[in-house]
């Protein structure tokens, strides 16, 4: 897409030897939203006169007879310069994803950028990073992300987690257009259910979140940002193939309305793996058979006087088979007969936002709604696991400028959380339902561009846990452009679903035992800095971190006390997670990107009584991501290292008589990706897991799946191996 840079006019004057005052202000364009940008480095080309914009986007610098072209520079905007003369006050928009002007390249997105504004710690996500692997759907969008982890939850479902901060998935808030989704019944497979060419952008923030958004996060936020109906992109189509034999389609339109006020988006996602993969020879599918189709009409209505409406629908169902290659669909479940699992998912959402600004441009509101009805029906070996969802959330957020400048900013609201389970192991019947008011306030002060100051707290009050009290904040200094210092501290709670988020232990011979209800409580520390230099004309940025999350009440599990049953038991004694991250991002020669990161994980858990690594759980991660794009932008060429520390084995009593190995080995995983673009079409080929490792032995007992032995829930590594791929991507925007 070629994106034409706006030259503002200047009125020119002719200028004596002395000084005069050159001022103004400076805009971030994103995606067509224009508002001020403050901390931007303004200064006289190949002079050390400077200034910056203050926190309305306002400057003013003296200029001097010999100078003639001032420069703005700002991280993850274009740099832009201009020839100036005169007085007369100018207006300068910088914009972000500029890739190709009319001939030359004026600026490479980078993909993800480290914002240095807000002060929580944020990492955005952009189409461009998506594009650099098959990505499709959420979990695989990471793979190039130095923070968040990727892997499998058993050896037989498919299900994937996250890890955040050294911790699972479930302690980090997931969401879409900043509403709290795919938990519950989702947990397992939510991320597969987000697919990638639906996705704008994703924002990882780390630690404590802000309080509007809840009480749940306790070590970061992800929010998913989908195609806006009223965006460029006319129409996009993606086709995706691989070795395995995983077929995919992806289909987006956008329609324009009574003016362009009223816009859609229609969505289509279609899924499909029917080949059987053993290529370990234990007798088990690498990955089950599945089929989805995913639906999504999504509307808006501007009014371009303040007011916006957007509301969407849902519809998702999805089939897996897993198991023993001989097991098939219909066969009776006994123990004469090859183990299988089958997991049907039928999710039903509806979503509604509206929100005003008032003409002041001070005052504006917000209400955030999403109904969802998710029902499943699944069976693991003779283990029977069904369940019924219907969950509602609401959200109302009040903002208010509180004097002229916007140092001072409240947000303050009401929130209402509703979710009735219904849950059916084997003979075992659970209902739940929670409902949960809550009202919230949160203060900012900004007195320059150099500091923020946010603190928050809400009050929830839980009809089966009581009231309870969310305190967070958050700092932010910038004594320079080079440097931005972070602080964080907040509390998070989060109701346990416990056999929603467990179910994969299923795929396991030991009996599951486990606590029905449950509340887990969580504090979470966090320091960052990022350091930017200019290194040889080119911007050199260095950030680490260190988070600390430790909990007051936790549901732990504990797969080695006993030969026999598994138990999900609340913490007795000391839980806590931390974590340090170091990571550096260098355009090494021009169109070649290089990032470098390191992470160490120290995670320890009470179990059995004693203070143990958690287990499963990688002790560091290393990543080297390589991008070169050609001139023009006709080929890009991109390259990832994975280097995933070894860890903790959880080991019975009896397989420590049996002296079986109680750790796991580090593993290097490597990735490649090639893609040709086209005016209007792009294709792509990669390959995954190039070295082809595989972990051994990732189902034990794999030949008796009906008898003591078998677990398919010890993964630490791939149970897959090397896959290649290929897939074309057809784009056409509105003029």
């Amino acid at each position: 897409m070629k994106n034409i840079l706006i030259i503002l006019p200047l009125i020119i004057f002719y200028c004596q030897s002395k000084a005069q005052t050159i001022s103004g202000t400076v805009y971030g364009n994103e995606n067509g939203k224009r508002e001020t940008l403050p901390g931007v480095h303004i200064y006289w080309e190949n002079t050390t006169d400077a200034t910056t914009s203050d926190a309305q986007g306002k400057f003013s610098i003296s200029q001097k007879k010999e100078h003639q072209n001032l420069v703005f520079s700002y991280v993850g905007f274009e740099r832009k310069t201009l020839h100036v003369h005169g007085e007369e006050p100018v207006e300068v928009d910088l914009f972000t994803n500029i890739e190709l002007g009319q001939v030359n390249v004026i600026t490479k997105d980078k993909g993800s950028y480290l914002s240095t504004v807000n002060p929580i710690y944020v990492e955005k996500i952009t189409g461009a990073e998506l594009h650099k692997a098959a990505c499709c759907n959420l979990a695989e969008s990471f793979e190039t992300n130095p923070s968040v982890d990727m892997s499998y939850n058993d050896a037989v479902t498919g299900a994937k987690q996250i890890k955040l901060l050294g911790l699972e998935g479930i302690y980090s808030q997931l969401q879409t257009e900043n509403i709290a989704n795919f938990r519950g019944l989702a947990t397992n497979f939510g991320l597969t259910y987000i697919p990638g060419p639906w996705m704008e952008s994703i924002q990882v923030s780390k630690g404590a979140a802000s309080v509007v958004n809840g009480y749940e996060s306790i070590t970061g936020q992800i929010n998913v940002g989908f195609k806006k109906p009223d965006s460029q992109e006319m129409l996009h189509l993606n086709t995706y193939g691989s070795t395995d034999g995983k077929l995919e389609f992806n289909a987006n339109t956008n329609l324009r309305l009574k003016g362009n006020k009223l816009t859609t988006g229609i969505f289509v996602h279609a899924e499909m793996l029917d080949k059987k993969n053993d290529h370990n020879n234990d007798g088990f599918l690498d990955h089950p058979l599945n089929k989805q189709i995913h639906l999504f009409n999504t509307w808006k209505y501007n009014n371009e006087k303040g007011m916006f409406l957007h509301w969407g629908m849902r519809f998702l169902t999805e089939n897996r088979q897993g198991g023993q290659v001989d097991f098939k669909k219909g066969m009776d479940r006994k123990t004469e007969n090859p183990y299988g699992i089958g997991i049907d998912n039928n999710l039903y959402e509806t979503n509604f936002k509206l929100g005003y600004v008032f003409p002041s441009n001070k005052t504006a509101v917000a209400l955030l709604t999403n109904g969802v009805f998710h029902n499943l029906k699944s069976f693991y070996g003779l283990n029977n696991y069904d369940g019924d969802e219907q969950r509602f959330h609401a959200n109302f957020v009040w903002t208010q400028d509180l004097d002229k400048y916007a140092v001072h900013t409240l947000n303050a609201g009401a929130s209402y959380f509703y979710n009735q389970f219904d849950e059916n192991l084997n003979l075992l019947d659970m209902n739940r339902k929670e409902s949960v008011p809550g009202i919230f306030a949160e203060y900012t002060f900004k007195p320059s561009h150099k500091l923020t100051f946010m603190a928050g707290i809400r009050s929830d009050f839980h009809n089966l846990y009581k009231t309870f009290v969310t305190p967070r904040m958050h700092f932010r200094y910038q004594p320079d452009l080079r440097w931005t210092f972070r602080l964080s501290a907040g509390k998070g709670y989060r109701s346990a679903n416990v056999l929603a988020e467990n179910s994969f232990l299923l795929s396991n011979y030991r009996t599951l035992i486990f606590e029905e209800n449950m509340q887990e409580e969580a504090w979470n520390f966090g320091a960052s800095f990022i350091q930017q230099y200019e290194l040889f004309g080119r911007d050199l940025q260095i950030a680490a971190e260190y988070y600390y999350t430790t909990f007051d009440k936790q549901l732990v599990t504990d797969r080695e006390s006993n030969d026999d049953i598994i138990t999900i038991a609340p913490l007795n004694g000391k839980s806590y997670a931390s974590s340090w991250q170091v990571d550096v991002r260098y355009p090494v020669i021009r169109n070649f990107d290089l990032t470098l990161a390191w992470r160490q994980n120290d995670v320890k858990q009470t179990i059995g009584g004693k203070l143990l690594e958690k287990p499963l759980t990688s002790r560091y991660k290393g990543l080297i991501t390589m991008n070169y794009t050609t001139n023009l932008k006709k080929w890009m060429f991109d390259y990832t290292i994975q280097f995933n520390g070894g860890g903790r084995l959880p080991l019975t009593s009896t397989e420590k008589l049996a002296n079986t190995e109680s750790e796991f080995s580090p593993f290097t995983i490597m990735n490649a990706q090639v893609t040709r673009y086209f005016r209007k079409w792009s294709v792509y080929i990669g390959a995954e897991n190039l070295t082809d490792f595989m972990q051994k032995n990732s189902i034990l007992g794999a030949d008796a799946p009906f008898s003591p032995g078998f677990d398919a829930t010890k993964i630490w590594g791939p149970t897959m191996g090397r896959k290649f791929y290929f897939g074309a991507r057809f784009t056409l925007n509105y003029d």
